[in-house]
């Protein structure tokens, strides 16, 4: 049986926004937090409809998430520890993944700390666009192995991309940005 783990909710579906929200489920598992803003690259579809791959973001739904270690190390330049999205269709590789200064991505999910709607002086180039991205996939990663060893879920974990909040924030929005 999968598990709520992480909910990600989008400023647009088929428009020009790259920008969105991200949730994780706390600790204890029973509430969601917000985390970060996530960038993507906006929808683009090919004849049939269907979202380009490394050319658009992946279409929204629930999809089970893995853990990717492969390649370089995050101090070699790499992407890390890393989670992968399944069942994407005819899509693959699509990750969610520490930003680089550029936010150069080819249809994956960057967690970062800022976006163009905030009063933030950060923008594309800046160097500390990693090291915060950095800090919220470890983050990730620690809330992962506290659910995984906590006894209270089985199954493969979730990200849910919608354009909605989950129905328990949308009627609090204390918890969101936090």
């Amino acid at each position: 049986m999968a598990w709520e783990f992480l909910y990600s909710v989008r400023r647009e579906f088929q428009g020009d926004s790259n920008w969105g929200d991200m949730y994780m489920k706390s600790a204890d598992n029973k509430a969601w937090e917000w985390l970060c803003y996530t960038y993507e690259l906006p929808w683009k579809a090919d004849a049939a409809g269907k979202s380009i791959n490394k050319k658009s973001r992946v279409e929204m739904g629930v999809y089970e998430l893995r853990v990717r270690t492969d390649g370089k190390s995050r101090d070699q330049g790499g992407k890390g520890w890393r989670l992968e999205l399944r069942n994407t269709k005819h899509r693959d590789n699509v990750q969610i993944h520490r930003a680089a200064p550029s936010m150069y991505i080819e249809g994956c999910i960057l967690p970062v700390h800022f976006n163009t709607f905030s009063a933030s002086t950060i923008r594309k180039g800046d160097r500390l666009i990693r090291s915060k991205s950095i800090e919220l996939m470890d983050k990730i990663q620690s809330r992962w192995s506290t659910l995984l060893n906590s006894g209270t879920v089985t199954g493969a974990p979730t990200l849910c991309i919608a354009e909605t909040l989950p129905a328990e924030l949308s009627t609090n929005r204390s918890h969101a940005h936090a």
